[in-house]
């Protein structure tokens, strides 16, 4: 027999009770990049030195003790993958952290100011119109390569980004009533600006930080591989997949490795920023 239960008999209690929904990508994603700062972080300091040669030339998976094999140098591929996702980690933190902070000023400043948004963010709108990946491409063929090229390429490119996604609900933010409250009180513009408006408006700047950190790592890996981003000896997962590549028919988990890297290490940090950007959402409803 069916047991039929009112709504009228449950509690009050448990009707109002909110219903914890489990987000699966949120957790995917954080643990992907939790294990990517791990690797990152604790790799170097275990393994050896990425240009520690051996007399094992491109010894596979498993062979000799090494668990991904060797390049034809007779380096570890671990050590070289790791490593590499250390530079990668450490440019891309770097770079989108500079072009956040800059990035969220300016557009803090064209909210306030019309001549300084008339002048400035036509300037960000004209980067805003290359692509990235070109945009990079062009401005490390003035800069040269090396790791400062590229922070400095990915900075520019994202500037304009974060000063476009700060400005809009800061604009929204100077038609409120307690700018005004605070402009009768005498407070200045910068304590209106970076101590009011900008703590209304931090929620949709981490949103976008998150979902850069995955594009700044695609972007600093094409550079690598390009011959445009970092220099060799130095490790970097889009140098080892380009000098892998010339090895796929011989020895195919010199390219494999590197590319797998890639992929899980953007979509980790993609799927934790889609994750924080649905939940922001969520909330603001």
């Amino acid at each position: 027999m069916a047991l039929l239960i009112r709504k009228s008999d449950i509690s009050s209690d448990e009707q109002s009770r909110p219903v914890r929904r489990i987000d699966v990508g949120l957790w995917i994603g954080a643990g992907l990049v939790v294990l990517v700062l791990l690797l990152g972080v604790l790799g170097p300091v275990i393994l050896r030195h990425p240009d520690a040669m051996t007399d094992f030339y491109l010894a596979p998976p498993g062979a000799h003790g090494f668990l991904l094999g060797t390049d034809q140098y007779g380096r570890s591929e671990l050590a070289r993958i790791v490593w590499g996702i250390r530079t990668s980690l450490e440019i891309s933190f770097l770079s989108i952290g500079l072009a956040s902070m800059f990035g969220t000023v300016i557009g803090l400043m064209a909210a306030k100011s019309h001549a300084f948004d008339m002048i400035v963010m036509r300037v960000m709108d004209i980067l805003m119109a290359f692509p990235a990946i070109l945009l990079a491409i062009g401005i490390m063929a003035m800069v040269g390569p090396g790791v400062t090229g590229v922070i400095e390429a990915i900075t520019i490119v994202y500037l304009p980004i974060f000063a476009r996604v700060s400005r809009a609900p800061a604009l929204e933010q100077m038609t409120r009533e307690y700018v005004e409250a605070e402009r009768s009180l005498g407070a200045s513009t910068a304590r209106i600006l970076f101590r009011h408006v900008l703590a209304n408006i931090w929620p949709v700047i981490i949103i976008q930080l998150s979902l850069a950190i995955s594009d700044a790592i695609l972007i600093e890996a094409a550079l690598s591989y390009l011959g445009l981003g970092v220099v060799p000896p130095a490790a970097s997962l889009g140098e080892l997949l380009r000098s892998g590549q010339s090895l796929m028919f011989t020895a195919p988990w010199t390219a494999i490795f590197p590319g797998i890297a890639i992929a899980l290490t953007v979509l980790g940090f993609n799927v934790l920023g889609d994750a924080v950007r649905d939940h922001w959402a969520i909330r603001g409803k």
